[in-house]
């Protein structure tokens, strides 16, 4: 019996997409499917988003690191590179790093890369705030006793 309604449930929601899909006021509006807990099946939804949200998201930014040879002295050095992938072209600014415990024995320059004051200290601004326009890396060097993999991006602001 739990089958014959599972069977019944998918069809209501295909049939309910393609509902959806064919209907023409809804051709600007993003259609999604969300899986609700407890082993139910999906359903469709509307979601009307803000067209500033649908350019860009944390994940357009990818971070990377590299190692490199170390200092005459013998501390460790390492390449942080953090580009823009944006698929729809946008240009992304505001990009906050999550940075909590990174310390660096040089000097970065603070307009590529620097903690936040407090109370948002466990955060790092990237190229001072301005837009990174797709495709476009900034990139730093440090020199720490080991490497530093806490970095993930915390927030970011899509610009027009």
């Amino acid at each position: 019996m739990a089958s014959f309604v599972g069977i019944i449930l998918v069809i209501c929601t295909v049939g309910l997409l393609v509902l959806m899909l064919s209907h023409g006021d809804l051709q600007h509006d993003k259609i999604s499917l969300v899986s609700i807990e407890n082993n139910t099946f999906p359903v469709a939804r509307r979601q009307l988003l803000n067209p500033a949200q649908e350019k860009c998201s944390n994940g357009d930014i990818r971070i990377t690191q590299a190692t490199l040879p170390p200092q005459p002295n013998g501390i460790p050095t390492y390449e942080v590179q953090i580009t823009n992938l944006c698929r729809t072209g946008c240009a992304i600014g505001m990009i906050k790093i999550y940075c909590a415990g990174f310390s660096s024995a040089n000097v970065i320059n603070p307009t590529t890369f620097r903690h936040l004051p407090a109370p948002d200290d466990d955060y790092c601004l990237v190229n001072n705030g301005d837009p990174l326009k797709v495709g476009a890396i900034v990139e730093f060097r440090y020199f720490n006793t080991f490497m530093f993999k806490a970095f993930s991006v915390s927030s970011v602001t899509c610009v027009p």
